[in-house]
């Protein structure tokens, strides 16, 4: 995230960090700044309110999913979703936070970027179902944004379990098992 100092970059993780593992609840501007090692005050300099710092968190997440080259066609939509579970694998607290939609969901500034992130990502899958379809490489009776809901929507199943399950299992492999799966059925026949 361009533009943010590395206070406010240790901020926003620790931020991430207690929303992780503690709870929504238990991100208050006294808890954060104890965990930061700073005084309330000070944190305030950085931050208007734990609103900005959602705010924050959601523009960290932006850059996350923004910080990769896209492919073409079918090749592009499998570097995206394990370029996820590779990212995700590395930052497990972050894919808990993120992929906690009670959290943004009733605010409607969050709830709005969040929408626009997804925005973004949709468009770029169809652009590349579109050109997999050109190379006949994917199945032109499948509709795009159906497509992009089973892609999209699978793997941010396979991460939920992931965290539910105490990142327990490898999430690129089983990524890279779902997705060899999910080609069988994109592929034509």
């Amino acid at each position: 995230m361009s533009g943010i100092t590395e206070r406010q970059q240790q901020i926003l993780t620790e931020a991430i960090r207690i929303i992780a593992s503690e709870g929504i609840q238990n991100l208050t501007i006294k808890n954060l700044a104890k965990a930061v090692g700073v005084t309330e005050g000070a944190l305030y300099r950085h931050y208007e309110n734990k609103h900005a710092i959602l705010l924050g968190i959601v523009d960290l997440f932006e850059d996350f999913s923004k910080n990769y080259t896209p492919g073409k066609g079918l090749a592009g939509i499998k570097s995206f979703v394990m370029d996820r579970y590779i990212r995700f694998s590395e930052n497990p607290e972050l894919a808990k936070v993120m992929f906690s939609e009670a959290l943004f969901i009733n605010d409607k500034e969050l709830s709005e970027r969040m929408r626009q992130i997804m925005h973004s990502h949709r468009k770029d899958i169809e652009t590349m179902i579109e050109e997999g379809k050109e190379a006949e490489e994917i199945n032109t009776d499948i509709d795009p944004k159906s497509l992009f809901r089973m892609v999209v929507g699978s793997m941010r199943l396979l991460v939920t379990q992931w965290c539910f399950n105490g990142y327990a299992f490898e999430l690129e492999k089983e990524g890279n098992t779902l997705w060899n799966n999910l080609e069988l059925i994109i592929r034509p026949r």
